[in-house]
């Protein structure tokens, strides 16, 4: 693994994730663990939310079955997570427009850390009023209303997600590379150098 100067510039990996898909809350958990690495790469996460039902073959409130949540329970140990898939799926959207608002890069973090805690420790399916509170601290506005349906932030950065090819969380894009799924810190730092490397010696310009 290799590490840059402070004179280098920093590359910026965008994050495709959706609060309501429990291995997103798991990667989540793994690049937290591993932020000293990703910094010494010269690499910054910019996590971007979408509506994944916008492509999927379910919908918000849908159930799973018990092979399925069994799987995701499997893939989670095998990273050292104990965590349960939330039933039903969860509407994610009021807690994407929030962040989406944001413009701060650690007061995003400090949403994304609550938002998940929220939904798969506290196990809470929308968002509650200490939430909803923080919303109006990081965004100085209110959050959306539950059980609406205008979320255009939201359903615009989705589309442009299926428009570079993105249709599976998470998945982390670097100009025309992708690297979709969950693994342990290693690899992810791994996977992360290697394009930050790549990108360097080809002397890219981000298109993401």
């Amino acid at each position: 693994m290799s590490s840059v100067s402070s004179s280098e510039e920093r590359i910026r990996f965008r994050v495709y994730y959706d609060f309501a898909s429990t291995l997103c809350y798991v990667a989540h958990l793994v690049l937290s663990d591993v932020d000293s690495e990703v910094e010494a790469l010269g690499v910054e996460l910019e996590w971007r939310p979408i509506d994944l039902t916008m492509a999927a073959p379910w919908d918000r409130g849908d159930s799973f079955t018990e092979e399925v949540r069994g799987a995701v329970h499997q893939t989670a140990l095998g990273l050292g997570i104990d965590v349960e898939m939330p039933d039903p799926w969860l509407d994610s959207r009021p807690a994407s427009q929030v962040a989406l608002a944001i413009r701060s890069p650690a007061a995003e973090r400090r949403w994304r850390d609550a938002v998940f805690e929220e939904f798969f420790v506290a196990r809470r399916r929308a968002l509650t009023p200490p939430l909803a509170a923080l919303a109006r601290e990081l965004t100085g506005a209110d959050p959306p209303l539950p059980g609406g349906d205008d979320y255009p932030e939201v359903e615009a950065c989705t589309r442009d997600a299926f428009v570079l090819g993105i249709t599976g969380v998470p998945t982390i894009l670097l100009d025309n590379w992708a690297f979709g799924g969950v693994h342990d810190g290693p690899t992810m730092v791994s996977a992360l150098s290697q394009l930050a490397d790549r990108y360097r010696e080809l002397g890219a310009s981000i298109v993401n």
